[in-house]
């Protein structure tokens, strides 16, 4: 399982399957009740995504969730959206999806278009897969590595000048055992990758600034966490 370059997605050779989270698709309606009308943008997001399926020569695509935005129900616009996004994507790979909190109500969405996967996670090649809302199972917890989301980690770079700026980035971390094993008869998690989000429009969590959010905060060992930008720039130890 690597990371693909320059994409906050992964790609498993052995499953020919490549993994991405947190589209958010229809976000932009909740920028126009705010009062800014940018447009739909899933054209790129389907664009995007397409790229990457091709780039890697994937036959399957994981989402680990949020593939859509409203909560609890999606309006009309949205659902469109959802459906086309499924419609184009779906003529390329096998779509399967780990719903996370925004996908309420997805399979009436979806209407049994993609493998709608259990939201507590799954094993998948000695990889475990959850959204980060909530705890996974603890089958889950039998893998050798976690891969989470929900987050949208990011990080807070600043310039030669002071210039403050964000870049999305993977989270690389060791598990926190302690707080695993109070939950968990068996654990085996070696390893714990938080995966940034795949829309960049619904922002992120600075991690050198607010920390994680959910379940996250808890699972991952504060004193042993790496940060990668999507370019495969190292930054180092996160200290905070």
């Amino acid at each position: 399982m690597n990371p693909v370059e320059g994409y906050p997605a992964l790609y498993i050779e052995n499953e020919k399957m490549l993994v991405i989270a947190d589209l958010h698709i229809g976000i932009e309606y909740e920028f126009w009740e705010k009062g800014i009308n940018m447009g739909m943008k899933t054209d790129k997001i389907i664009e995007d995504v397409k790229r990457v399926i091709s780039k890697v020569g994937a036959r399957k695509l994981l989402i680990i969730g949020d593939l859509k935005h409203s909560i609890p129900s999606a309006p009309r616009t949205e659902v469109r959206e959802v459906e086309r996004f499924i419609r184009e994507v779906s003529q390329e790979v096998d779509i399967m999806l780990i719903p996370g909190n925004h996908d309420g109500n997805i399979e009436n969405v979806v209407s049994g278009s993609i493998e709608i996967l259990p939201s507590h996670g799954v094993v998948i090649d000695s990889t475990g897969f959850v959204h980060g809302h909530r705890w996974p199972h603890e089958d889950v917890m039998l893998a050798d590595t976690l891969v989470v989301a929900h987050t949208h980690p990011t990080f807070s770079l600043k310039d030669s000048f002071g210039y403050r700026f964000i870049e999305r980035c993977w989270v690389i971390a060791k598990p926190n055992l302690e707080e695993l094993e109070s939950r968990y008869k068996d654990v085996n998690i070696q390893k714990i990758i938080v995966i940034p989000a795949f829309n960049q429009l619904c922002g992120g969590v600075c991690v050198n600034e607010e920390g994680f959010i959910g379940i996250v905060d808890k699972i991952v060992s504060k004193k042993d966490i790496e940060i990668f930008l999507l370019d495969g720039t190292y930054l180092g130890m996160l200290n905070r």
